[in-house]
């Protein structure tokens, strides 16, 4: 699929994807014609799909040629590449069970999807209260990160924070305005319930980093509670799903 779509990707941005996640060209294996799509061969047949950095950084090249195809086929490519295993999250593709966690979505139209999940973070609290942090902290950032794109903001860093990731993400919604009068209470107190919502969330980042693995622990360390895990997940589901049902509502609006 993006073999055909590059086709329409001119050879200087199809260069520089490749170039910078340091893929060289490979000996092209054969296929259609067309300069671009024998370029797009050469890159792809250099990397061993068996070795799980080489994929990442082919995930990084084909997250970024995503910016380079026309609008409509960008959702197409990325629903090809989940039938084949794979999610594209933070602006990157990743074969899904080399993921962190499985809580990342990237199209915020399906709501069904983020109560499902929300249902299943709320599950894996009990068991696994730290995975559930952990989750929910993606399942926000994706949701974040989907509706800038589609509102057509810059995309945050990667490293980005994920109160400014919120924080922007309702700036780009236009739900907490700098211009709203607070004299009008109704509004003022709405206003005040998403900041303190999001700052609520803005905290899952720490949490994880907290809890997150590769800290020197010892044996008399305990992580957190599940009744703690599932006051995190709930106000990420709220925010999560708030923003999602919010942006389609301002969508259809535009239509």
């Amino acid at each position: 699929m993006f073999e055909d779509a590059s086709a329409s990707i001119p050879l200087r941005q199809l260069d520089r994807a490749f170039d910078a996640v340091a893929i060289r060209l490979g000996k092209d294996p054969g296929g259609s014609d067309g300069a671009r799509r024998v370029q797009f061969r050469r890159y792809v047949a250099s990397v061993d799909q068996d070795d799980l950095q080489q994929l990442d950084r082919l995930g990084d090249a084909l997250g970024a040629l995503i910016e380079e195809v026309a609008t409509s086929k960008k959702d197409f490519l990325v629903k090809a590449a989940e039938r084949d295993g794979f999610i594209f999250a933070d602006g990157v593709f990743r074969p899904a069970e080399s993921v962190p966690s499985s809580f990342a979505v990237t199209r915020v139209e399906d709501l069904a999807r983020i109560d499902d999940l929300g249902r299943r973070l709320h599950l894996l609290a009990s068991d696994s209260p730290t995975d559930a942090i952990g989750g929910a902290k993606e399942l926000v950032e994706s949701v974040c990160r989907t509706v800038l794109h589609l509102t057509g903001e810059p995309a945050p860093e990667r490293t980005a924070d994920l109160g400014d990731i919120a924080k922007s993400t309702l700036g780009a919604l236009e739900l907490v305005p700098g211009s709203i009068d607070d004299a009008k209470k109704d509004v003022a107190l709405i206003r005040r319930c998403l900041q303190q919502l999001g700052a609520a969330v803005a905290t899952l980042g720490e949490l994880r980093n907290l809890y997150g693995s590769g800290h020197g622990r010892d044996g008399k360390w305990k992580g957190p509670s599940p009744r703690h895990a599932r006051l995190a997940v709930g106000a990420a589901v709220t925010f999560a799903g708030f923003v999602a049902e919010t942006y389609m509502e301002r969508a259809a609006l535009k239509n």
